[in-house]
């Protein structure tokens, strides 16, 4: 990276110090952190540089409370800390080369951010729009304001609109096949397409011990192996009483079971497990007198799994709002939370159904840490609490994110990213909950979307919103594209979409960041639905168009 364009960079944003504000801090215990109090209230409480984004705000939104939170902590030493270790702030790989850091990718899809990119996030003047500012918003849960309908509106359209199921009681019930471990357990004379139906399996294939590829319409054989493609997760079959491995329960299984026992022959590993018909860790008599019984016809051998019995539903709505009335959090707040993590499609870790983690669930993504696989990694942390339905992962997911973040005083979307609460507990700057820069501003977006498709913003909201010691100039985005270029234009909207054709009507390709520079192609390229479209460039390479409004000439 450019020497002296650092150094610049440096200088705006940490050497050029602003007025020192002296402002007496007292503790707050409901959140176990400090809030800002002095004779001065209200916006008057906090420093120039904020006051005039936040009286335009209070001329739009007269209800709307500001409350500083005066960190105690200097600019210089915020950014420092924030980025003396690359892994506590990532950005997309597709960024602004000027976001990215040279340490590269540090998790699928992400690299670690420029010093200059976290100093840009971190900086809350950047966000005092009417959306932006949602990312200071207080988590809270208020009853009459945050309602179903209004959750209902925010899951409309993602995986959650629907009903969850709530698992009640147990039973034994026999099944086709389950999955143990590295292997499926299969009852005799059960298709191969038959294994893959009950275990929920879409794509898939089977091969034998030679690799050759086994028809989905033939039996079932220990010892055959079945790939679960999806996820690329390999299983060595085991159809009980098939000792032989040929597809087939008949005499020469039950008397090599029965030598077995009597000591005069030798199983490996797989015809043990399937000489094992009463699943009890033991080949003995009762096994070979069972299978004997099943080639006479009778009995028979079946797998037995244990099923939830009594099953109930219940809309993603309700357990939402009733992981806000016992965590204490705004049900808005969770549902975007879960989205962050898994997406308004659901991941992996939502399914139930990941190879070895089968009927568990991680909606938060709690310990789903980079290092190696990130969704086993979660799944694992599931199951060892012990979350084996929606309903118990989201309540639960929920009530720890309040032990954990809500009740030291890490109660906005910003306080989770950047942690300068010191409460006596954690210390300060390590207890982040995520590290891509960009998830406050992102939670911002659909906080806000949220609230005026519900008609709240009206209401009286309280955002609270740090205040450092020292701080410079406003910090600016930092690109690849250079400024003073008489094709360069700054974006001066709040989540604009860039659209593949020119027409509102067109897919969109990306969503352009408030202050990002960008690269005109073409000004007035054409006009449609009442807008006259510009063809512009992203620093990352993307094309595509926007509105002309959206676009101010950066020189």
């Amino acid at each position: 990276m450019n020497i002296k364009k650092v150094l610049a960079i440096q200088i705006v944003c940490i050497l050029m110090l602003s007025m020192v504000f002296n402002i007496l801090v007292v503790s707050n215990n409901a959140y176990a952190a400090t809030y800002t109090q002095s004779k001065k209230t209200g916006i008057e409480a906090f420093p120039e540089s904020y006051k005039k984004y936040l009286n335009k705000l209070k001329e739009l939104h007269p209800n709307w409370n500001f409350t500083a939170f005066n960190t105690g902590i200097s600019w210089n030493e915020f950014i420092s800390k924030e980025t003396e270790s690359h892994l506590r702030n990532t950005v997309h790989n597709s960024s602004d080369i000027a976001w990215k850091d040279s340490c590269g990718q540090v998790a699928s899809g992400y690299a670690c951010a420029s010093d200059q990119i976290v100093a840009y996030f971190a900086d809350p003047r950047n966000f005092m729009t009417e959306s932006g500012i949602f990312q200071f918003l207080e988590m809270s849960y208020n009853s009459s304001i945050h309602t179903k309908q209004g959750v209902q509106s925010l899951l409309k359209g993602s995986f959650m609109e629907n009903d969850a199921i709530i698992l009640g009681g147990e039973s034994e019930v026999e099944v086709k096949a389950k999955i143990e471990e590295k292997y499926i357990i299969v009852t005799p004379q059960t298709k191969n397409e038959d294994v893959a139906k009950t275990l929920e399996i879409e794509k898939y294939k089977i091969t034998d011990a030679k690799g050759k590829t086994v028809s989905n319409t033939a039996n079932a054989a220990t010892g055959y192996i079945f790939t679960d493609t999806t996820y690329n997760k390999s299983y060595t079959m085991i159809v009980l009483g098939d000792v032989n491995g040929d597809g087939e329960i008949e005499a020469l299984d039950y008397i090599r079971v029965r030598n077995y026992i009597a000591g005069r022959t030798k199983m490996d590993e797989l015809a043990k497990l399937a000489a094992d018909v009463n699943r009890d860790g033991e080949i003995e008599a009762l096994d070979y007198i069972r299978l004997r019984n099943h080639i006479a016809g009778r009995t028979k051998i079946s797998v037995i799994t244990i099923n939830k019995t009594d099953k109930k539903t219940m809309p993603y709505s309700e357990i939402i709002i009733q992981a806000a009335k016992e965590s204490g959090i705004s049900p808005y707040s969770i549902a975007i939370k879960i989205f962050q993590e898994v997406g308004r499609k659901g991941s992996n870790s939502v399914t139930g159904k990941y190879p070895g983690y089968e009927g568990y669930y991680n909606f938060f993504n709690y310990g789903a840490y980079d290092g190696g696989n990130a969704i086993e990694n979660g799944l694992k942390y599931a199951k060892e609490k012990g979350w084996n339905s929606p309903y118990i992962s989201i309540i639960e997911g929920a009530k720890l994110m309040a032990d954990s973040y809500i009740s030291v005083g890490q109660n906005t979307a910003y306080f989770y990213k950047f942690d300068v609460i010191e409460d006596g507990k954690n210390g300060t700057f390590w207890h982040q909950y995520m590290t891509n820069v960009q998830d406050p501003s992102s939670q911002a977006k659909t906080l806000y979307n949220t609230y005026a498709t519900n008609n709240l913003l009206d209401l009286s909201l309280n955002f609270v919103i740090p205040v450092f010691n020292d701080m410079p100039n406003v910090c600016s985005m930092p690109s690849g594209i250079n400024a003073n270029d008489s094709t360069s234009y700054y974006v001066n909207g709040t989540g604009v979409n860039l659209r593949k054709s020119p027409t509102t009507s067109s897919d969109s390709i990306g969503t352009l960041t408030i202050n990002e520079i960008v690269t005109v192609i073409n000004l007035n390229d054409t006009e449609a639905d009442g807008y006259t479209w510009a063809k512009i460039k992203r620093a990352n390479g993307m094309e595509g168009y926007v509105a002309n409004k959206y676009l101010t000439k950066s020189n």
